[in-house]
């Protein structure tokens, strides 16, 4: 078990700052909008997530995770969008995956878990679609009772494109980047709370920052012990 301290906490919220820095190249979850994407940095073995998005209006957004595999996992992102400045509203819908690259050791602090996904968002007569790819990177410290909290970072980047958009209904296709900050507190075995801020770079689906709380729900029979 971890001791929790916060001197730790600073040092692995600078080790993931750092690493989040120096590979912006090979660095988003199954995202289909602008939302963040809750994305802790170990593989779950199944988990749902309920989650409510401010920031560029407000979104109410649903996320299924499910083991495939030791350190892996499939996500579907499922939800609905009412941007600001008189945009109809949206429904957007992506799946995704997870592979843990490393989990922490008594050597290194860090788990660091890919992701990579496609999604798209539909309403006002287009389609946006996004491909992102990127790295969770964070730590658990163990607490008292069964609960830990976990602070992570989600640096990705994101081919986004979008058909029919804009007065002149053109396609457009750019690349974006995207980063996340958040953290997850486990309450107990089955229940936790995720809140995380999103900092986006793409054109298409808007740069406004967004701020998402979720609550988070595993089955008892497959809660962390």
């Amino acid at each position: 078990m971890v001791r929790f301290s916060w001197r730790r906490v600073c040092a692995v919220g600078a080790s993931a700052f750092a690493l989040s820095v120096a590979v912006p190249a090979a660095t988003a979850g199954a995202q289909a909008y602008n939302y963040p994407s809750m994305q802790t940095p170990r593989a779950s073995t199944r988990d749902y997530t309920a989650g409510i998005v401010g920031g560029a209006g407000t979104s109410f957004l649903f996320q299924w995770r499910e083991g495939a595999g030791k350190g892996l996992h499939w996500q579907l992102d499922a939800g609905f969008a009412d941007p600001e400045g008189g945009v109809d509203p949206l429904l957007f819908v992506g799946g995704g995956l997870g592979k843990e690259l490393t989990r922490a050791t008594n050597d290194q602090p860090l788990d660091v878990l890919f992701t990579a996904g496609v999604g798209a968002a539909f309403g006002g007569n287009s389609t946006v679609f996004r491909v992102p790819l990127g790295v969770s990177v964070g730590h658990t410290f163990e607490l008292e009772q069964n609960m830990s909290l976990t602070p992570f970072v989600h640096p990705r980047l994101s081919v986004d494109a979008c058909g029919r958009c804009g007065r002149n209904n053109d396609s457009r296709t750019n690349l974006s980047a995207n980063f996340d900050v958040g953290g997850h507190w486990q309450v107990n075995r089955q229940f936790g709370v995720r809140v995380s801020a999103s900092f986006s770079g793409s054109d298409l689906v808007g740069t406004d920052e967004t701020v998402a709380i979720g609550f988070n729900w595993t089955p008892a029979g497959l809660a962390r012990r």
